[in-house]
């Protein structure tokens, strides 16, 4: 009867060891992300793990185990308070004390500053893309400079890219080069 009394308590004190209420910091995650992976560490075999995920977000695999993967692409951006939690359920039915993660959805809005429309031949203008540190691209586009005499005529796409709290926002603007008026000589008559 002892060694089975002992049993029982060791398996509740594992149980409550991996336990805590919830998180000082938020887990952030992209906006518009549909792999996030939440885990906890395993408590070996005969434990069930019983996760919830607040809505928007939808699990997506691994249901009943100690790793999830969850799809926050349809989540607005915000805190969702207490957005993942898990608990554990040994064989004997005992239950953990939950553990809660807040979910951050990051989303940063890049912008770009209007230009032009350009003339053929005009000069090299410089991109002002907002927040600072992101990269330009497009037809036209030499460093962080938007030039007509590279891009040629026509109506060009530039992209501005950048990478925070290890995501990636992008946005676009449209510019336009068109050519030059040509007249023909003057003419007397």
């Amino acid at each position: 009867m002892k060694r089975l009394l002992l049993t029982l308590t060791i398996s509740i004190l594992s149980l409550v060891g991996y336990s805590q209420t919830s998180t000082v910091n938020p887990d952030t995650v992209c906006y518009q992300t549909s792999g996030s992976i939440y885990t906890v560490p395993s408590l070996g075999a005969g434990y069930t793990y019983n996760w919830t995920v607040l809505s928007p977000g939808v699990i997506t695999s691994g249901v009943g185990t100690n790793t999830i993967g969850v799809n926050w692409s349809s989540a607005a951006p915000g805190l969702i308070p207490n957005g993942v939690t898990v608990y554990a359920v040994n064989a004997a039915g005992c239950q953990s004390l939950p553990i809660t993660l807040n979910v951050l959805i990051y989303q940063v809005l890049p912008t770009i500053t209007p230009i032009g429309p350009f003339c053929a031949g005009a000069s090299c203008v410089t991109l002002v893309g907002s927040p600072s540190g992101g990269t330009f691209t497009g037809t036209g586009v030499v460093g962080n400079q938007f030039c007509p005499t590279t891009s040629g005529i026509g109506t060009f796409t530039l992209t501005y890219t950048v990478t925070s709290g290890g995501c990636t926002f992008t946005t676009t603007t449209s510019v336009s080069v068109t050519s030059n008026p040509v007249l023909s000589p003057i003419q007397h008559n």
